[in-house]
């Protein structure tokens, strides 16, 4: 028996099919729409892989656009992401600033309104002790800052100055337990004396019984005193305490201080 090696039975093969396939083109390049028996058994055997192969081709393809896709999709995520993170913050910021724009009109139009030579400071530091309220602001004798000056807030007064250093100074707000403001009920124009409380509330004393006086009136300054200027707002009437004994003892009237020592303050110079 002939032995062949391997590799001339791989040339042996291949001519073989080298040989069907160049017969196969032979005869169809002499009969062109002669039907190829042989050729459509082998169209017959390989059509379910020529299938197969163009269907993972076009999962493939499918694939690749939707991972592209998906990629491009979490670029634009991110970069949104951080547009986002960056405006997050604009928002309180002008928040801040039309709460700021507000305090600043508010200031102005306290300074136009007050008579006398207005110096603007702000709170930044305060004391709340039972009975001392008092409160540093930012200016002091280098800024026209003296002892004595009123103490006003947009929403009313606020205190006095006490004692002065070269750049803050120390108010007194009348909220303490040892201020006294000479006031007036704004509707009855019934005089008193508005002193604070160790509750930080403030009162008007020596008011008499028989005062026309009610819950709800406006308090305001009757510019006595040469410190506060008239008609500055205190606050409002919100209780009335009579007394029970003696008709002629005063009659203290306790009421709502203005929410002012934490706004901008403006002190008026006598």
């Amino acid at each position: 028996m002939l032995a062949v090696r391997p590799r001339y039975r791989v040339l042996i093969v291949c001519g073989f099919l080298l040989f069907i396939a160049a017969s196969l083109a032979t005869v169809n390049a002499k009969s062109p729409y002669r039907i190829d028996p042989v050729g459509a058994l082998f169209a017959e055997i390989l059509s379910p892989f020529q299938a197969g192969a163009t269907s993972l081709a076009r999962g493939t393809q499918h694939l690749w656009t939707q991972y592209l896709d998906m990629r491009a999709v979490h670029t634009t995520n991110t970069a949104l992401r951080t547009r986002l993170a960056a405006l997050e913050p604009v928002p309180r910021r002008l928040a801040e600033l039309e709460q700021e724009n507000r305090r600043l009109e508010r200031l102005l139009e306290l300074r136009r309104r007050t008579p006398g030579t207005s110096i603007a400071a702000r709170i930044i530091g305060r004391n709340s002790s039972p009975g001392i309220s008092t409160a540093v602001v930012d200016k002091g004798a280098q800024h026209g800052i003296r002892k004595g000056m009123a103490v006003l807030t947009p929403a009313g007064v606020a205190g006095r100055v006490v004692s002065v250093g070269p750049h803050v100074a120390h108010v007194l707000l009348i909220s303490a337990a040892t201020s006294g403001v000479d006031a007036l009920v704004q509707r009855s124009r019934v005089p008193g004396i508005v002193s604070g409380t160790l509750t930080g509330t403030c009162r008007l004393k020596y008011v008499q019984r028989d005062s026309d006086v009610r819950v709800g009136d406006a308090i305001v300054t009757s510019g006595l005193g040469g410190i506060f200027p008239k008609g500055q707002h205190i606050g409002h009437v919100a209780d009335l305490q009579l007394p029970q004994a003696d008709p002629q003892h005063p009659e203290d009237q306790e009421y709502d201080q203005p929410d002012g020592p934490d706004a901008p303050l403006a002190g008026r110079q006598r």
